[in-house]
């Protein structure tokens, strides 16, 4: 049984709240939900999908882009970052 999660996702300046698991992306739970999030490759190469961790913990499976300055800074690679915590929100905006 899943773990279910809340998103929370700021994207075109839009604040949506929806459900996810942390055996889910935050980019797929997105696009699940109808979200409009920006995404291209899904493999963790061409930063598209960049958001900003707001609140909450996430864990990225695959990162070839972000140095470590901005995982410090709260970014992260939509595709390949998995909830951690209940609540997790997210900015695509704040990029």
């Amino acid at each position: 049984m899943s773990e279910e999660v809340k998103i929370i996702i700021k994207v075109d300046g839009l604040e949506s709240s929806i459900k996810g698991s942390k055996e889910q992306t935050i980019l797929d739970s997105a696009l699940e939900n109808d979200i409009d999030a920006p995404y291209s490759c899904q493999g963790g190469a061409c930063a598209t999908c960049i958001g900003r961790v707001i609140s909450g913990n996430t864990k990225m499976e695959q990162n070839h882009i972000l140095t470590d300055s901005e995982i410090e800074d709260g970014l992260i690679l939509t595709c390949q970052a998995f909830p951690l915590t209940e609540t997790v929100s997210i900015d695509y905006d704040d990029v």
